[in-house]
């Protein structure tokens, strides 16, 4: 488990950026808790999803799948930054 400073949340969120698996309340104030492995297995299994979209014809949700894909994994890799500039 990795842990992103608040400082790196508070500035997440004044880019726009939404943490929806956390209520804003508990991630300003303890800062996110990151479990990379598990973040990776999802994003695995979303873009196995959009490419399971794209063959059966729904290719908008698949483009939608696939931007949440690329959310995961910018949030996962501020996760790694974070806790390398520690």
């Amino acid at each position: 488990m990795r842990r992103m400073p608040t400082l790196v949340v508070t500035a997440a969120m004044a880019a726009g950026v939404v943490f929806t698996a956390l209520p804003a309340q508990s991630a300003v104030a303890s800062g996110i808790t990151c479990n990379v492995p598990e973040m990776h297995q999802q994003i695995t299994r979303l873009r196995d999803r959009a490419n399971s979209q794209d063959r059966s014809g729904d290719h908008s949700g698949a483009r939608n799948t696939r931007a949440e894909a690329d959310a995961l994994q910018r949030r996962m890799q501020w996760c790694i930054d974070a806790d390398d500039n520690v």
